[in-house]
Formats: C-alpha cells, structure tokens, sequence
C-alpha cells in the first residue's frame, strides 16, 4: 500500500512537508497546557502547577511521571534564572483512526523554555508578583466563551479558540485607545467570566470576589494563589453580573506568570481602590 505524503499548500504552490497533521495536538487540540513563570531560578507555584498538571492527565487519561518531569522543569528553570516555560502535553498519535481513543496512553510532552527579565521593577508579596500601580484601562469585550462540559471545567486546554477571538477584539480595540490594557469576558449566559490573559478578582464595598469558573474560563494557578495567600482576605466566589459593573470600586487579573495587574478603570470609569 502506497505511503501517506503531506503537503503544505503555499503561494500557489505545493510544498512536501512532514507528518505533523497526524499529531493529535495539530488535529483534534487533543491536551492542555501550562505557562509557568521563573524568578530567580525557581518555577513560581510550582506545586500549584503540578496539581493542575496531574487532574489534566486524569481528565485526558494520559500517564506520566509528573514528579520526574517537574524535577526536569526546575532543572530548565534553574538554567534559565528569569523568564517563562510552557508546557503542552498531549496525547500521541495512534493506529486508531479518527477522534477517539481506546485507553490510556504515555503523554507526549512539548516544553519552551523563554529567559526574559520579566519581573524587572515586579515586586514580590508572599511570593506572588506584584505589577506596578500606573494608569490601566478594562473594557467590556462581546466576544463570549461557551458552557463547557462538567469534565473539562476550569481546565487550560490548546483549543482556545474563544480566547483567540476574544484577544483579536482586545487588539481592534487597543488600536484605537491605548490605554486599554486587557479585557472583561463574558460567558453565552451573560456572566463575566475572566479577563483574555488571566482570571480577575473584583471589590464590591470591602471585599473581594472572583467569579466562577465551573461553566467556562480556567481555574488559573495564580487564582488559586492569590486567594490561598490572604493578600485579598477572604476571597468569595460569586457570579459577575452587568448590575455589578457600575458598582465595582477594584479590579485584579491574575495570570501565571504576570501575578497581580490592578485596573485603575473599567469602561472609562475611574476605580477608587488599586491595590499595590
């Protein structure tokens, strides 16, 4: 039987290429992800990171010995001192043809390793990165994220095409006001879910909230820290609703690598708490 050839189609013209087609990462989005921050040699959250590593291998039905890999992802980040790692895991190509699998497999695992003084003039609270207070904008985007499966609730997946469209909004938009820095989110049930790089945190009266993450968005491992280290107190979970939006007087985004951005205003309104 004659072998597969594979192609690329380009500037009219055909071009042999390699078999990576056949990778289910390439096909199907077939894993998750992790991007990870590095200071001062150390993977930031690094146990946060391997719990969300391990709950994606259980979902996925991958094997893997996530101690020995994270032992190798510190082994990078000492290397490296400063920077960023992402790290896909995926499911490897099968005999199987088509969408599904038949039982678990070894993960195939990609790694990038990005040094880059990212935490220059960050400063640090009880080890999460704190971003400079300056003037910073939120806005509102229409892009909306889907009602994902219990199963895959909070989890960082490489289809992300939602948040594909969402960011290309957030760029039209920073065209034509710079002092936009990121965007608000909602789900198709008109609940504001996240910001397009990071989950948020908002203040109504004294307290902090953070919305859900159980219908769409990521359960994002700086989430997970800033509400575990109290710097916000008592965080609550609750639904962010449009009747919320003219009432909130602070806004977060988390994300894992950045840590903590305070928004100074949320649709050109100006906030009056900032943390930092």
């Amino acid at each position: 039987m004659a072998m597969a050839k594979f192609y690329q189609y380009f500037n009219r013209t055909l071009v042999a290429s390699d078999d990576r087609m056949d990778e289910r990462v390439f096909a199907f989005g077939d894993g998750f992800f992790s991007t990870i921050g590095v200071y001062q040699g150390e993977i930031l959250f690094a146990e946060l990171h391997r719990d969300r590593i391990t709950h994606g291998l259980t979902i996925f039905k991958l094997n893997l010995d996530v101690d020995e890999m994270m032992i190798c992802l510190s082994e990078l980040a000492h290397q490296m001192t400063e920077g960023m790692i992402k790290i896909i895991i995926t499911r490897p190509k099968q005999s199987l043809r088509g969408y599904g699998f038949l039982a678990a497999q070894p993960a195939q695992v990609f790694i990038k390793v990005m040094p880059s003084a990212i935490y220059q003039g960050v400063s640090f609270v009880k080890g999460i990165p704190i971003q400079p207070t300056m003037a910073r904008q939120m806005v509102c985007l229409t892009h909306k994220l889907s009602h994902r499966p219990p199963h895959l609730a909070g989890m960082k997946l490489i289809g992300s095409v939602e948040q594909v469209f969402g960011h290309a909004e957030l760029l039209h938009r920073q065209r034509a006001d710079d002092s936009i820095l990121d965007g608000l989110v909602a789900n198709v049930h008109g609940e504001w879910i996240c910001a397009t790089m990071g989950n948020v945190f908002y203040r109504l009266g004294q307290d902090w909230y953070t919305p859900l993450v159980d219908k769409s968005g990521v359960l994002g491992v700086m989430r997970r820290a800033v509400i575990q280290s109290d710097l916000l107190g008592d965080v609550k979970e609750r639904v962010l609703s449009d009747a919320d939006l003219d009432l909130i007087d602070g806004l977060i985004t988390t994300n894992a690598v950045r840590g903590m951005t305070a928004m100074s205003m949320l649709n050109g309104r100006k906030l009056a708490h900032t943390f930092g």
